[in-house]
């Protein structure tokens, strides 16, 4: 079997960037998040991709927890990372104490939360491009986004954008590095490449399914 090292390719999470470009960019341009983007999103479409993704990072979490010991991706067991209690603020100050009951599912999610199940029961390896899909591209423009939002509705303090802020990580740019230097020590072979590639499009594809639902459910066109 061809091991194909770190020394012989490019980084897993180079291959993982191009590979999954086209994917990401088709997520990136759903009308939902266009909307996002421009400052036009509702509260209330905005607050149910909360609820939407609570489930998302809730199942992503506990598979990482349960992969924490495994040999090739215990690795990304990185505790300062997790969102779901940083969600559970951000539902409780759009839906106020009761935000439990906001909870609501869709086909869409739980067709990325199953798919995440299958990763957790099935093929450890395929966390790592979920893993650095729902956690990397926060660490590098979380900011930026919790300041948009912050002026679109409106929000003082920090209320309402908790799962933007990663405040047990002190420095960004070198934890940045150390989760990229991880990842590309995940130890991967030449035919688990285009698997890992394509398991990173098809999570941009379920994350852009859930947008598309709910630009449905909310009239954004």
């Amino acid at each position: 079997m061809d091991t194909n090292t770190a020394q012989e390719r490019e980084p897993l999470s180079k291959l993982l960037y191009h590979g999954t470009s086209e994917a990401h960019r088709a997520a990136e341009n759903t009308p939902y998040m266009l909307a996002l983007f421009q400052g036009k999103l509702t509260r209330d479409a905005y607050s149910a991709w909360l609820v939407r993704f609570h489930a998302v990072y809730s199942a992503l979490e506990q598979t990482t927890e349960a992969l924490r010991d495994d040999p090739s991706v215990g690795a990304l067991h990185l505790p300062r990372l997790n969102r779901t209690e940083a969600l559970e603020r951000d539902l409780a100050y759009f839906y106020g104490r009761d935000w439990r009951d906001a909870l609501t599912t869709s086909p869409a999610t739980d067709a990325y939360v199953a798919r995440l199940h299958r990763v957790r029961d099935e093929w450890p390896l395929g966390l790592v491009p979920h893993h650095w899909i729902r956690y990397a591209g926060y660490l590098h423009g979380g900011a930026t986004l919790a300041k948009l939002l912050t002026t679109t509705y409106g929000l003082n303090d920090g209320a309402g954008v908790a799962f933007y802020d990663f405040t047990e990580i002190e420095d960004n740019r070198a934890f940045i590095a150390d989760y990229h230097a991880r990842m590309n020590a995940v130890p991967v072979t030449a035919d688990d490449i285009e698997p890992l590639v394509e398991e990173g499009s098809h999570a941009f594809r379920g994350n852009a399914a859930i947008t598309v639902e709910l630009g449905e459910e909310f009239g954004v066109s």
